[in-house]
């Protein structure tokens, strides 16, 4: 089986500069410093990737730059259930993976880069992190909120959270399909909105 991980990362990297902003071509020179030889853990499954993912393949747009090496990384990865360890704020509804994780090698920052599976009619309520966050859409649409400002998201969108930017996520009908990436501190806070003291696990 080829490694799917080269192909994504170019995609990605070559997304971000035609993206002509500027937080997206700083994030471009980042990944095109990951080493290709990194494998990512073996694929898994979870309750939403089981649920939702083929779903959320078939609605990758035929014409989106990222379907192929997109598609490859999903039907691949190592999925996990999100809870955030907070049940009572965040019920389940999405799974996530992990697939680059570098720290040192980059660049001034650390980055990490992984996809989401959110399902439909999901709320994902409002939370916020120190690290900073890209999110690549490629497939599902949203109602998005980041801090004072709403708007929705489609396949190809690029969205950006600034160090601690609340912001919240609400599917549709379709579940939602993203690459996201995160950099700067990783290991620092993560919280939710209605309570801002509590901090939650990381995953």
């Amino acid at each position: 089986m080829k490694p799917y991980l080269p192909d994504l990362l170019n995609d990605l990297a070559a997304v971000c500069r035609e993206s002509q902003q500027d937080s997206f071509i700083s994030l471009s020179k980042q990944i095109d410093e990951v080493p290709r030889s990194r494998l990512p853990n073996p694929s898994t499954e979870a309750i939403t990737s089981q649920k939702s993912l083929g779903t959320a393949i078939s609605g990758i747009p035929p014409d989106l730059s990222l379907r192929v090496s997109g598609s490859i990384a999903a039907q691949q990865s190592p999925w996990s259930e999100a809870s955030r360890g907070i049940p009572e704020f965040f019920a389940g509804g999405y799974a996530y993976s992990i697939l680059v994780d570098e720290h040192g090698t980059c660049g001034p920052e650390p980055i990490r880069v992984g996809l989401l599976l959110q399902q439909d009619h999901v709320a994902y309520p409002g939370h916020a992190h120190d690290a900073e966050e890209f999110y690549f859409i490629l497939s599902g649409t949203a109602t998005w909120r980041v801090d004072d400002q709403s708007f929705q998201v489609r396949p190809g969108d690029l969205v950006h959270h600034a160090s601690a930017a609340i912001h919240e996520m609400n599917t549709a009908d379709e579940p939602l399909l993203a690459i996201w990436a995160w950099r700067g501190n990783l290991g620092g806070r993560f919280w939710y909105e209605s309570n801002p003291s509590i901090d939650c696990p990381l995953s």
